[in-house]
């Protein structure tokens, strides 16, 4: 039977490549630079919730004691569509370390300051370009270390935040209340000082998704380890479980810290030369990234794809990670500045004109923030990209699990090793001291036998004092009623009454007993006894 083909047949036509290759590549749009004449640095952005085309952007010199005296405290609201002047000028009594838009209430933005103050914008009562702000709390109540991270909450008002600091507390705000905090928490790994009391660390960053628990939050520390702390209704705020103390910390403090958008099981910390992806079951990092050339100051997933993500260097250049392409090399690097960069914020919203995850700013070091626009391979999900990222998580988490159980049944051959050891050192020792044990009874039993030698019944004196019973005692004696004649003699060792006892001889009692003793014996002795009533 002759089968026929069709050979222009077009087997593909209607398949779509689940991975297509693009030379990567940015392009910068425009640069937002710090109007005042003093250098600053970039110290955060935030993306207005409604689209990229506005961005707020806070300025402060974090250098330790290198802030020059009259230092500017303002921060800008830039528009993109003028990026020669800032839209408005958010005057503060200090310079501004954090800043964040409400996604609930949109004309709010909350910033933390250099001196532990919290303040708070409210554009709604904006009249000029110039917006002054209120503080939330007077300093007795507020942090007394630089803010270090700031985070709105999704609640039913909209209107709390929480914040962390360096000096080891992290509180809870409300903008209803603004005398103090409504809650406080101070950060710990456990430790126990050399006092007896709790040791607290410095928080660097918090990262709160209500998807992953709404009251559930990650804290980086300046210790590179990563607290998870849990604020439940009407019950004490606790730390647990404490996640890198023992193995992956950082070796430094933690500059980013972020939930993978699409698996929030799974989140990235940033700090020192590398990046760590951790799954928040276990207490070790799942994936590594090698050492980067430089020092590592801040980093942020891709808000459309799982598998992509960014870090900014100090030595101005910028890495895109894509574990989708690859896991064990950079996708693309691209040099943004001459400067150190700081910060990086990718729009999470967008709008049909600005797409979400398309556009990247990135601040420096002399307050220059620089406008990248990413392309379709960077912003666009690729087909099954979700699955096999979560694929490659799992795994990775997997083989933590089964290292994890080797070590502890390693550790635990190791003990009973050492308990044989014990055993058979104790087995190797027991004739030796069972001949000193011996060797010490017979020094001790040849004393013994020495002493009876020389004439005594080898006890000493105390011994043979405290055998001594009342029966042998003189005074005892004398009371006695036993009849101590019968010997019918005078021996030396005899015990005799006292003198004092002994009836008296008037002359005609002698004469008596010597008659007495004429009739009865030889007449060799007279002896003379008591007279018993």
């Amino acid at each position: 039977q002759n089968n026929q083909i069709d050979l222009f047949e077009e087997y593909f036509l209607n398949e779509e490549s689940e991975l297509f290759h693009e030379n990567l590549s940015t392009k910068t749009l425009m640069l937002f630079k710090d109007p005042q004449s003093v250098k600053r640095s970039v110290s955060s952005i935030a993306y207005h919730p409604e689209g990229p085309n506005k961005l707020a952007v806070s300025y402060a010199v974090m250098r330790f004691q290198q802030m020059p005296e009259n230092m500017p405290t303002e921060s800008y609201i830039w528009d993109v569509n003028d990026p020669n002047i800032p839209d408005t000028t958010l005057e503060a009594s200090s310079p501004i370390t954090t800043i964040a838009y409400n996604h609930k209430n949109t004309d709010q933005l909350a910033g933390g300051c250099y001196n532990g103050l919290v303040v708070y914008w409210d554009l709604k009562q904006k009249s000029g370009p110039v917006l002054k702000s209120k503080v939330v709390a007077e300093v007795e109540n507020s942090h007394y270390d630089p803010v270090s991270s700031l985070v709105w909450l999704s609640s039913k008002t909209g209107s709390e935040f929480v914040t962390t600091s360096t000096d080891g507390n992290m509180f809870w705000w409300d903008l209803r209340n603004l005398d103090k905090p409504t809650g406080v928490h101070k950060l710990s790994e456990g430790a126990i000082g050399a006092g007896g009391e709790e040791r607290y660390v410095g928080g660097t960053k918090i990262e709160y998704v209500p998807d992953a628990g709404p009251t559930k939050y990650l804290v980086g520390t300046e210790q590179g380890s990563i607290l998870t702390v849990n604020k439940r209704p009407k019950r004490d705020i606790d730390t647990n479980p404490r996640v890198g103390i023992d193995n992956g910390r950082h070796y430094g403090p933690i500059t980013a810290l972020q939930r993978n958008p699409i698996h929030n099981k799974f989140f990235m910390s940033v700090g020192d030369w590398s990046v760590k992806i951790w799954n928040e079951d276990i207490k070790t990092p799942i994936v590594r990234t090698r050492y980067h050339s430089a020092y590592l100051s801040d980093g942020t997933w891709s808000p459309t794809r799982a598998g992509l993500f960014f870090v900014t260097r100090r030595d101005g250049w910028i890495d895109l990670w894509d574990y989708f392409y690859r896991q064990n090399e950079i996708a693309f690097t691209h040099k943004v500045s001459d400067t150190a960069l700081t910060c990086i914020k990718i729009n999470t919203t967008g709008t049909a004109e600005y797409p979400a995850g398309k556009y990247a700013a990135v601040g420096d070091q002399d307050g220059t923030v620089t406008l990248l626009e990413l392309c379709d391979s960077l912003y666009v999900p690729l087909p099954k990209e979700k699955e096999s990222i979560l694929d490659i998580f799992e795994r990775e988490t997997r083989k933590e699990k089964n290292l994890e159980a080797l070590k502890k049944q390693a550790e635990g051959k190791t003990k009973v090793v050492k308990e044989n050891k014990a055993l058979k050192d104790w087995e190797n020792k027991k004739p030796e001291i069972i001949k000193e044990t011996e060797d010490l009874f017979f020094a001790t039993m040849g004393k013994h036998e020495d002493a009876m030698i020389d004439g005594g019944d080898g006890r000493s004196d105390e011994e043979k004092k405290s055998d001594k019973g009342p029966a042998d005692d003189i005074g005892g004696m004398a009371d006695d009623g036993d009849d101590h004649g019968d010997d019918g003699g005078d021996e030396p060792g005899d015990d005799r009454p006292p003198i004092d006892d002994q009836p008296k001889d008037d002359g005609k009692q002698g004469d008596d007993k010597g008659d007495e003793g004429d009739k009865q014996g030889d007449g060799d002795q007279d002896i003379d006894k008591p007279e018993h009533d």
